[in-house]
């Protein structure tokens, strides 16, 4: 089990699931007298790797609050498993999110149709228990042990998605609302798996951009300084993406990889990379293709 120390009382978990071939999901624990926050709980495939780092923790009896991004079964599949095991547990969730993890048959069955293999290596989530389910809303504050974090709903990637921003530390907890974090290249994959809406992708950008992040904090995959400035960068490099297919009308993703890689020396070099990662070129895949799919429907951003 990784773990790394982050801040005071903050710690950073490897939870990759077994049969990724890169470090692909960070937990984020923080770990109070007598609180535990978790932020992304990742798989169900990965729950032991989860526990081992709360028991690596000191874990005795204290309250554990689930802090779900959203309820894609990489982020959040564990949850239900996880608040049936600890008796002292709760999940706060996106409206939007709730009745898939009350029952994720639907969400499963989207996700095997569109993940394949790699939902299998995910495994399907287990049902929450409603009566432990927390339900957010916009912009509400929530102080634990004099910790302040803001749910804030950063929609777009998914309708149930939010972002959390611990205001003590000027940190944000993107999910999958700011891209993939390559830190290798310090560089980012758009997350724009279809069907993303990328005009409420923007708008949650915008809406994170306000709070002028020091750091983000990546699921996938680590910590990243500079967070305001990762940000504004990252909503320049969607719209380029957005208006190079909207401008070109490439007919399909492999016209449009070409295009992108002679705009981007760094996506070039990934792209090349993924040849032989599998589950890295299943996610540029769904990227790219996300935004040339998004030309159909949005005129401008």
């Amino acid at each position: 089990m990784t773990i790394t120390n982050v801040f005071e009382n903050l710690y950073m978990a490897d939870i990759t699931p077994d049969g990724l071939s890169n470090p692909f999901i960070s937990s984020y624990i923080f770990r109070g007298k007598d609180n535990i926050i978790v932020i992304e709980q990742g798989a169900k495939s990965s729950l032991k790797k989860l526990i081992e780092a709360l028991e690596e923790l000191g874990y005795t009896d204290e309250i554990i609050h689930l802090f779900v991004t959203h309820i894609h079964v990489d982020h959040a599949g564990s949850v239900g498993t996880m608040l049936n095991i600890y008796k002292n547990s709760y999940a706060y969730v996106h409206p939007k999110g709730v009745k898939h993890l009350l029952n994720p048959d639907k969400l499963w069955k989207s996700t095997l149709n569109a993940l394949g293999w790699l939902a299998e290596i995910y495994q399907k989530p287990d049902p929450a228990p409603g009566y432990k389910i927390r339900i957010t809303s916009d912009f509400q504050e929530i102080e634990i042990e004099g910790n302040r974090f803001i749910f804030l709903f950063t929609e777009g990637h998914a309708s149930h998605h939010q972002s959390i921003f611990w205001k003590d530390k000027k940190t944000m907890f993107v999910g999958d609302s700011a891209g993939i974090y390559i830190q290798k290249l310090n560089y980012i994959i758009p997350t724009t798996l279809y069907p993303t809406k990328l005009d409420l992708y923007v708008k949650s950008l915008d809406k994170m951009i306000k709070y002028k992040p020091g750091y983000l904090m990546y699921p996938h995959f680590g910590v990243a300084k500079n967070g305001l400035e990762k940000l504004v960068k990252h909503r320049e490099q969607v719209i380029k993406w957005f208006k190079l297919a909207k401008d070109n009308k490439p007919p399909n993703i492999t016209e449009f990889k070409s295009l992108l890689k002679k705009e981007d020396e760094k996506l070039a070099l990934l792209i090349e990379e993924s040849e032989s990662h599998p589950d890295l070129k299943v996610l540029l895949d769904m990227a790219i293709l996300g935004i040339l799919k998004e030309t159909e429907r949005v005129k401008a951003i």
